[in-house]
């Protein structure tokens, strides 16, 4: 759902970014002045299903993402990156498919070969653009557009892992080439890696979520488990965002949103709550104020999907829910209930493998704080608006299917069996 939040934020966002193309935004000048600056372009590519241990810089046991490691060496990585699941979609172009069923082993050339067309076109035009790429990568069905006997890698989740990485290295050096110095590259994901599919998923690198894979499960994708939503991001802005930081702020993708509406010097619709904020300070090297609390809605293998039931406080993480999700052994880690919760200490346990003794002294003193702002987010739930918007049914949301309209070209008996084959 997180997914679909985002895709919909991110379109919003377009309104905001029409209209003058020179702004003032404080936090953008070096020396505290309100100057005049020329409106930023901004780029956001969000990955489907990548580990966080994925990417080199992170991890260091693959040497697949030479492109994203040294764009993490020439601007920000965070560590801590907060986000959910959702399926894949038919291939879009702003709001229209085309191409469905999509074609996978061409699919990184057309990402490539659109997104660079658009960034060569809207610098050209000296105006701000907005460009959000949405990748079917890493997301089964993988596709080796290549044999792999002439490849260095001989995986195919390494392989389009490199392929990836390859295609936000040609879409960074564009930048480079035409507007790097007003243009904020933001590469994040989705959620952990979807362990089910054993090797065709990635890694969650130390964040393995011990304490569940004891009692069987997967404790990646669908969970709330470190390793579910806990992704690689690197942002870049060259003269803006340090070079060679990694930041340990707890951000979120919701986050996103109001930090590039907030640098369009534009303002968030009023009577609504955003649970993002505006991380600009952070990504400029001037804040280390980020989330003191995120809270983790249930994604598939506890629970009733979308609850509240985990949180995470400072580097502590509570859990008044767990459960694994379908593992690649077959295993499913059984839904438990806990009053009080179990609380880890991920800042001398990121494998959430111990949690503290409930009789402990640093138990008793976190507790209070964290049922306090475990009440806080039901209550803040309850009193909100609530949308009676359901996407999955209401046509203007709904992918179309007609192989007759040009449209909605796809081929029924593959949505019938490919597209449900991988959900």
């Amino acid at each position: 759902m997180e997914r679909l939040l985002l895709n919909i934020l991110l379109l919003v966002l377009l309104t905001y970014l029409i209209g003058l193309s020179f702004c003032q935004h404080p936090g953008l000048s070096s020396n505290g002045d309100k100057t005049p600056y020329k409106k930023p372009n901004f780029i956001v590519i969000l990955a489907d299903d990548v580990g966080w241990g994925d990417l080199g810089v992170n991890w260091g046991l693959r040497r697949d993402t030479p492109n994203l490691d040294k764009m993490a060496m020439e601007g920000m990585s965070s560590h801590q990156k907060d986000c959910y699941p959702e399926i894949a979609l038919p291939l879009f172009e702003n709001l229209q498919i085309i191409q469905q069923p999509v074609n996978l082993t061409s699919l990184a050339a057309m990402y490539t070969e659109k997104a660079i067309q658009f960034i060569h076109y809207a610098s050209q035009s000296n105006r701000p653009f907005f460009l959000y790429l949405a990748l079917s990568h890493m997301h089964v069905p993988l596709t080796v557009t290549q044999p792999l006997r002439k490849l260095p890698y001989q995986d195919p989740y390494g392989a389009n892992l490199r392929e990836m990485d390859t295609m936000v290295g040609k879409i960074k050096d564009k930048v480079d080439g035409t507007a790097k110095e007003n243009t904020l590259l933001w590469f994040t994901g989705d959620n952990g890696p979807w362990s089910e599919k054993c090797e065709y998923a990635g890694s969650v690198g130390p964040y393995t979520g011990m304490w569940q894979k004891e009692r069987d499960g997967s404790s990646a994708k669908q969970t709330t488990w470190e390793g579910g939503h806990r992704v690689p991001t690197v942002a870049y802005w060259v003269g803006r965002i340090p070079a060679n930081v990694t930041s340990p702020v707890l951000l979120s993708t919701l986050d996103i949103f109001p930090t590039l509406v907030s640098l369009a010097n534009a303002s968030l619709p009023p009577r609504r709550r955003f649970d993002g904020i505006d991380v600009s300070g952070v990504l400029f090297g001037q804040s280390s104020k980020g989330h003191k609390t995120l809270f983790h809605p249930n994604s598939g293998a506890a629970g009733k999907y979308g609850e509240i039931q985990a949180l995470r406080l400072d580097q502590y993480k509570a859990f008044y829910l767990t459960g694994g999700a379908k593992a690649c052994d077959g295993s499913i880690g059984q839904e438990e209930n806990h009053q009080p919760p179990l609380i880890f200490n991920l800042q001398r346990d990121m494998q959430e493998q111990r949690p503290l003794n409930v009789k402990s002294a640093e138990y008793r003193a976190v507790l209070p704080i964290i049922s306090k702002a475990f009440g806080g987010i039901l209550e803040d739930i309850a009193t909100d608006n609530v949308s009676m918007a359901d996407y999955s049914h209401d046509p203007a949301g709904t992918p179309c299917c007609n192989p007759q309209h040009a449209l909605c070209r796809c081929q029924l008996a593959y949505l019938n069996t490919s597209f449900e084959k991988y959900r």
